[in-house]
């Protein structure tokens, strides 16, 4: 029976996954293609939003061959839960995330709304045919230039700071495994959105990049770049017991980074941390820097923090790992093996030869006051006799 139960949901599974794959193509041949693996039907734009005192993130399914939105959700607001997302991370992973902020209710569905209808108007058939080609070339460094007005607009925001990634996927699949089914529900398409579209000012833009444009990772890079004096490149301490993984890296966090001293300019970054004395011998102490940020895509992620005297630490992981933090604060007690311990140690040793010393003394001092007065008495009883 349970077999038979087995069978009967794998059927079901496959029959909504084909109905919602028409939903993204044009034939049941190109729907049993995408349901085949032997081509992909859309793409999942993520970007992250932080708008002035808010967080939040959009996602976007395209379909690729329709050339139209799918579903759009827009969640924004004051929950923590945001910080840590990360537009390089699982598309599971954040729609996870997400339907828990629903759940939790950190988030402001009436922004979350009036943001989500900007977007929709600003990708309207004709951005996303010249969108595509990009995407199909993982680049999305057009994603943020195209958002940032609309965004702005809808909500009378003052800063706004975008970053942007996309994936290629099942739209199916992503609309049947969705984990804010239920919680948080896509934005619907405005239904002015011909009359909008015309009243929201979106730049133009060019599938030939410029002349000497930054990509997308390289625009992240610059953001966290621009506030600090000088940078200087680390190695990050790695921990895979007792570290922290990057989604759950909080901004302020303090971490641990260490100078790559075998290069001349690690061994210049050495002396502007004070970590060579005056004999030249480098300390292996680690540098410990408070977390701002990782910039990232697939293959690389750059990881910002704030150092001594303000320095801007900068490591490269080729993967996400555990980061090292430091230790608490040992508590002092009997056991210190410090200067000071040791002078301690000093102290109680002088003073306890000295008791000795002192202890000798009085009992030579009685021992001779003992025969001085036996001798007296003895000479007393011979004078008696005598």
């Amino acid at each position: 029976m349970s077999e038979l139960n087995s069978k009967a949901d794998q059927l079901k599974r496959q029959a909504d996954l084909m109905g919602l794959t028409r939903e993204a193509v044009f034939t049941d041949e190109q729907a049993k293609e995408v349901l085949q693996g032997k081509i992909t039907d859309g793409y999942l734009v993520k970007v992250k939003i932080d708008l002035d005192s808010l967080n939040g993130m959009v996602l976007i399914l395209v379909s690729s061959i329709r050339k139209h939105i799918m579903e759009l959700y827009a969640v924004v607001g004051t929950s923590p839960t945001f910080r840590r997302i990360r537009t390089f991370a699982d598309h599971v992973q954040i729609s996870t995330d997400l339907g828990d902020i629903g759940k939790s209710g950190g988030y402001d569905p009436a922004i979350s709304e009036n943001i989500g209808r900007a977007v929709h108007r600003a990708f309207t058939k004709e951005k996303l045919e010249e969108l595509l080609p990009l995407w199909q070339k993982k680049d999305p460094s057009h994603i943020s230039e195209l958002l940032e007005n609309p965004i702005l607009m809808a909500t009378k925001g003052r800063n706004i700071k975008l970053q942007a990634e996309v994936d290629k996927l099942s739209t199916a699949k992503f609309r049947y495994e969705n984990p804010m089914k239920g919680v948080i529900l896509p934005i619907p398409k405005p239904e002015d959105e011909a009359a909008a579209a015309q009243e929201v000012s979106v730049p133009g833009i060019s599938t030939e990049p410029a002349k000497g444009e930054l990509s997308s990772l390289e625009r992240q890079i610059a953001q966290y770049r621009t506030s600090f004096p000088k940078e200087l490149n680390m190695k990050t301490v790695i921990s895979p017991i007792n570290g922290v993984e990057f989604d759950n890296l909080m901004e302020g966090m303090e971490i641990l980074f260490r100078v790559p001293t075998e290069t001349p300019e690690g061994l210049t970054n050495a002396q502007i941390l004070g970590l060579i004395d005056e004999e030249g011998k480098i300390s292996k102490d680690p540098v410990v820097g408070k977390f701002l940020g990782i910039a990232g895509n697939k293959s690389e992620y750059h990881i910002f923090a704030e150092g001594p005297n303000r320095y801007l630490l900068h490591s490269i992981e080729e993967h996400p790992v555990k980061v090292a933090i430091p230790k608490p604060t040992a508590m002092t007690g009997g056991t210190n093996k410090g200067p000071a311990g040791q002078n301690t140690k000093k102290k109680v040793g002088n003073a306890q030869a000295q008791d000795s010393k002192s202890s000798g003394t009085n009992l030579f001092m009685l021992m001779g006051a003992f025969v001085t007065i036996v001798l007296f008495g003895v000479l007393i009883f011979v004078m008696v006799i005598l």
